[in-house]
This record gives structure tokens, sequence and C-alpha cells, in this order.
């Protein structure tokens, strides 16, 4: 079973949209957190997984927590509405209670902007609105089919209109989809016109976590719910003690967020990430918080015979593993092969709840030792969770 069908037989009685985004909002808090753990428990339990996870670790902030927000514009010939999928509801803007209340005011702000009859020719080719950043300093992307020089113009106008109006947004970008996908930040980029172009503000969004400021490219990818990170960082540092030798290998690593957050105790780290942007801000931020560190981040699709070949040699118990796959998981043999290094540790953060059992079992019967599961609710109000599994080989 999918771990969303698990909900219907554990609700008592609420109804669950499946299909929705903020399938559980309209629950109190409390009650939410109790219907997931038995969700989880159910699911372990089904499967026989014989580690049984800790209790759900809250999100501070159960709603409104929403860094990154999109909506897709529809647009005739009196206005553009913003909605969440292919067909617009009645409303002029679909609305979220998981969403900060700075973004649906940007969203009512662009609406009434581009609805105006001398911006529809912008309106018309816009794809989607995204807001990004963090909960002080927003950016906003707009996704466009094309580009001219009159489109710009009308956008700039709409930049200048924007950051009058909200100081909290830094930052102003285009990002030309020509093929109008259904994904508001498209993988393969067109091969025509311009991919990608900063409109105002700052080249990079900005997290803060401790005393670390880290920057990312607006494409890359950072978690969407800011407020459980110190949570997730402490839970880290209470199983993660490297000896001052040791190295981490960061897999998925994204802009390099938790091997630089925990760059201080290790003397090496080697991270491989999709994504050129995120390498190129993971070894910024590097260069700005360790200059005098030997850490490495390279461009790479994650899999067993890409690992072979690139990962340095394997120190075994000066090791340690920190992987942050996709929703979909690891590629086939990823996890065997990193078993075979004996690592000092593997620390497996999965986004997918699906994928959990199935890495599970990899483990169980690869007779590693399961020191803890973790559940965090970086997804409060839908059918989701993120969970930390603490591996020992």
């Amino acid at each position: 079973m999918k771990f969303n069908e698990y909900f219907p037989a554990v609700s008592n009685g609420f109804n669950i949209n499946k299909t929705s985004t903020d399938a559980l909002s309209e629950l109190d808090y409390d009650s939410e957190l109790n219907l997931k753990n038995t969700a989880v428990l159910q699911m372990f339990k089904d499967n026989g997984i014989k580690t049984l996870p800790q209790n759900i670790i809250p999100s501070p902030l159960p709603r409104k927590y929403r860094t990154t927000t999109k909506r897709r514009v529809f647009f005739d010939r009196k206005k553009i509405v913003l909605h969440f999928g292919k067909k617009p509801g009645n409303e002029l803007i679909a609305l979220s209670e998981l969403e900060p209340d700075s973004h649906i005011e940007i969203y009512r702000f662009l609406q009434k902007f581009f609805s105006t009859p001398k911006n529809f020719k912008a309106s018309s080719v816009l794809n989607y609105i995204i807001i990004r950043g963090s909960y002080s300093e927003h950016a906003v992307i707009f996704n466009l089919r094309h580009l001219s020089g009159d489109i710009v113009r009308i956008l700039k106008t709409a930049s200048n209109a924007l950051t009058a109006a909200f100081p909290v947004v830094k930052s102003i970008f285009l990002y030309v989809d020509e093929s109008t996908s259904d994904y508001y930040l498209e993988a393969e980029r067109p091969a025509k016109g311009v991919a990608f172009k900063k409109l105002s503000g700052s080249d990079f969004l900005a997290l803060k976590l401790n005393d670390k400021k880290f920057l990312y490219s607006p494409t890359s990818f950072s978690q969407i719910n800011e407020s459980v990170l110190p949570a997730f960082y402490q839970k880290l540092a209470e199983y993660l003690k490297p000896a001052g030798n040791d190295s981490m290998m960061d897999l998925y690593c994204g802009y390099g967020l938790w091997s630089l957050a925990f760059g201080d105790v290790f003397k090496t780290v080697w991270g491989v990430e999709l994504s050129p942007e995120s390498i190129a801000s993971a070894r910024s931020n590097a260069k700005f918080h360790f200059k005098e560190k030997a850490f490495h981040y390279e461009t790479g699709f994650v899999t067993a015979d890409y690992l072979r070949s690139k990962m340095p040699p394997s120190r075994h118990e000066n090791e340690w593993i920190f992987l942050d796959p996709p929703r979909k998981g690891c590629a086939a043999g990823v996890l065997e092969y990193l078993i075979s290094r004996h690592p000092k540790k593997i620390f497996h953060l999965f986004c997918g709840a699906d994928e959990i059992v199935p890495a599970l079992k990899i483990y169980e019967n690869n007779n590693c030792k399961i020191e803890a599961l973790i559940p965090f609710d970086f997804f409060p109000g839908t059918i989701n969770i993120e969970m930390l599994a603490v591996i020992s080989i």
C-alpha cells in the first residue's frame, strides 16, 4: 500500500481528500499528528519492519510554513486567475492554509497588476508565478512561455511596483519555459531563448541555520519548511559524533547545507548533486565558510556505477554518509554499494514516505543495524512526512 492509503483506515471518520495538497489542513494539529503517527506505525507493522519509528517531531509552524509556493496562470480577455492545477476554480486566487500571509498578498497584488489591459501582453505568456526564499526574504520568479522586449518592459514595471509595495521581496527573476510544461521550473531548460534572467535584486536566495548563512541558486532545491530545520540539525547532532580525522560523503547534496552545517567537525567532505547550479552554490558556500578545508563538490547523477568510479577510497570507520535523495528514492544498487563501504554510519533522509519500507528492507537484508527512525513533520497539513534513518553497518 502507498502511504496515503493508510489514512482513510485510521482517520476515525474524517473525510480525507487524498489528491489534495493540503488534505489534513482542516484538522487541529494534535489530531493531525496522532493520525500521522498511527498511519506510520500501521505501515511498519503491515510490512514487517522490525525497528519501529519514534513519534513524529512536530513542525514549529503547523500552518503558513511553506517557503516555496506557486500558482499556475490562466488568462482570458478580462483578467488572470491564479490556481494550483490545470483548471482554475471559481476564485481569482486559490488559497492554502499552508502558505504565509505575505505570499497570498503578493499573489493578490500580481493578479490585479496582470489583469490590467495594458499588461495583457505579458499576462498571456505567463505560465507560473513562483515565490521562494525564507520567511524574511522572498524572491519572485515569473515562468514564461516566451520572451520579448515588450514583455520584459512590462515585467520590469511589475518588478518595480512589487518591490515598492513589499520590502520583503528582495529579488525577481524570469524563467523561460517554451515547453509550457506542468512544472514551475523545468528540469530540461529550453534550447532557445533566455533560460533564466534576473530583473532585480540579489542573484541568490539565502538560508540561515545556527550561525551560518548559505546562499543558493533560485533554481536549486531547498526545504520548504524552514521552521523544522533547527530540530533536524539537533537530531543529527545527537548521532553524528565524528573524530577529528573523519570524512563526510554528502550524496544528493544540493547546495551543501548539511555537510557544511557540520563542516566544523569533519576534515574532508565529498558531495555530489545533479544540479550544476546547486554544486556551484555548494562550492561557493564551502569556500566562504571553510576555505582552508578539503571540501569537494561535483555534479553527477547518483548511481552505483557513478559512485564506484568517483567516490574516494573507503575509509571505513572514519567515513560518515548522508544521503537525501529525491522523493522517488535512490537508483537501484546505490544502497548496496554504500553498505559495502562499511562506513561508520549512514544517515538516510526519506522525503517520500513510499520509499521508506523498500529501503529499510535493503538495510535489514544486508545485516545493517537500524539505530533510529525519526520522522519529521516537514509537511504539516499534508499526508506526507520525512523520516531520518540512522544506520550502522
